[in-house]
């Protein structure tokens, strides 16, 4: 605002100007911060700026029509307005009402010229702001639906720790204190011969306990290959994925190491088609020839050029395991295929 509260002081604009142009500013803050519901507000404070910008260029200064880039900031990250808005509208109108009046009445071709150009860059400006900003929203989305399925997966997760809990500790603790009230009745009764019976019953049960916890630790580090293609399959229905899985294995045979390493491989693929493939479709088979396979395709934008640096998380955790990693097709659809041997070890 420095330019036409200046242009009073030292160009020569009338003194009157400058209350228009306090009033200018006062609206152009009041725009960014009111809430969406004083729509008319709003509307009313808007045709002022754009009444403002008008009036200066037309009867005060041609140049004030770079003020236009104020309302531009407006349209696109304000509102995020796009060509049907009435503010839109508004503003191409007003733009175009400038330019044809100075291409018309400006006294020199430079005057015409500066204007188209001025024009054109507000205009390109505009289109490039716009892209960015649908890009940021498109990006915030995305992080949103991440978050969301964050959010599901640890919500899984923690119902099948209650689950795993329930079901290994619930009958357990349940077992063992019938066996404590019992062991309290007969010693009452002094007898002393069904005590150790059941103290013995009890020590018993609590070994078994012992080792059912440690069982419920370790299958609580991976989940098995079948447990997480569910979890894949729920969270790809959250996501407007559809997904197919052509599971030709029979899973239970596979060792825990195997299965720990197609679980953290799979759930390393389909969480990229999630994140940042754009893909409505994916595919998912699991097969055997000379060693285990695993293909998986989606239909998203796959990958623009291959640098050899892709999948390092997964060549990584290969390493591990006699494994590779292959993109066999980078687009249309993307297909990468995972092998694995079995050896003796695993």
């Amino acid at each position: 605002m420095i330019f036409p509260w200046g242009g009073v002081l030292w160009f020569g604009y009338p003194s009157w100007t400058l209350v228009p142009s306090i009033l200018f500013g006062i609206c152009y803050i009041l725009l960014i911060h009111l809430r969406d519901q004083y729509k008319k507000l709003i509307a009313l404070l808007w045709f002022y700026l754009l009444g403002y910008i008008l009036g200066m260029t037309f009867a005060i200064e041609p140049n004030m029509i770079w003020f236009f880039f104020y309302l531009e900031n407006l349209l696109v990250w304000r509102f995020g307005d796009d060509i049907r808005s009435y503010r839109m509208v508004s503003y191409v109108l007003a733009l175009s009402a400038v330019m044809l009046w100075v291409l018309f009445f400006a006294p020199t071709v430079l005057e015409k010229v500066m204007t188209v150009l001025i024009t054109t860059f507000i205009i390109a400006m505009h289109y490039f702001q716009r892209q960015n900003y649908l890009e940021s929203k498109v990006k915030e989305e995305i992080y949103q639906k991440n978050k969301e399925i964050n959010l599901l997966s640890a919500e899984n997760e923690r119902n099948r720790i209650g689950r795993d809990l329930h079901d290994t500790l619930g009958h357990t603790f349940a077992m063992m204190t019938l066996k404590t009230e019992l062991a309290l009745k007969q010693l009452e009764k002094k007898n002393l011969a069904a005590v150790n019976k059941e103290l013995r019953e009890l020590n018993q049960i609590s070994q078994e306990s012992m080792k059912n916890v440690r069982e419920l630790i370790n299958n609580l580090k991976y989940r098995t290959v079948a447990e997480e293609l569910d979890n894949i399959t729920e969270v790809f229905t959250l996501s407007d994925i559809g997904l197919t899985v052509d599971n030709q294995l029979n899973l239970d045979t596979l060792s825990p190491v195997i299965q720990s390493s197609m679980t953290m491989i799979l759930r390393e693929l389909t969480t990229n088609i999630i994140k940042h493939a754009g893909a409505n479709q994916c595919h998912i088979k699991l097969y055997r020839t000379d060693e285990l396979t695993i293909d998986v395709s989606d239909n998203g934008c796959g990958f623009a050029q291959l640098t050899g640096e892709e999948l390092h998380s997964i060549k990584e955790r290969l390493q591990l395991v006699k494994g590779d990693v292959v993109i066999l097709s980078s687009q249309n659809p993307t297909l990468i295929r995972v092998t694995l041997e079995e050896g003796d070890g695993l």
